[in-house]
């Protein structure tokens, strides 16, 4: 993203990319150009990499679910897409993380970086789709 022009770009925290307070505007045509350009070295390729395996999304609504029963309000079921929605409007979450055809969006009413968050994490895995 760096090298196409997004220079203030952050590096992932383990929890996905944080573009929140960076002043990014995810809506800027040179950060559509760029994204596009890098999203197929998302872990995983991206979403396009493979289509989710009935399985595999199954275990991404079980993880869903699991993060709400454990206090994380809003906690989003995947998206099940081989490309970035283009309704998808990005200012709106403080991570997207994709990867076996399936998209994770965490919405910027969650704190991924709360006590909370991190203990619903280790005991449902949603990252671990």
């Amino acid at each position: 993203m760096r090298a196409h022009g997004v220079t203030n770009f952050p590096d992932p925290d383990g929890h996905g990319i944080n573009i929140a307070g960076t002043g990014i505007n995810p809506q800027a045509p040179s950060f559509q150009a760029a994204q596009k350009a890098c999203f197929k070295l998302m872990p995983g390729g991206g979403p396009q990499s493979h289509p989710a395996s009935a399985q595999e999304i199954r275990q991404a609504d079980r993880a869903a679910q699991c993060m709400r029963e454990h206090g994380i309000t809003g906690y989003p079921d995947p998206i099940i897409s081989q490309a970035l929605p283009t309704t998808l409007n990005q200012a709106n979450y403080s991570s997207i993380s994709a990867g076996g055809g399936m998209i994770i969006a965490i919405p910027r009413s969650i704190n991924e970086q709360s006590p909370a968050f991190a203990k619903a994490a280790k005991a449902c895995n949603p990252r671990g789709v």
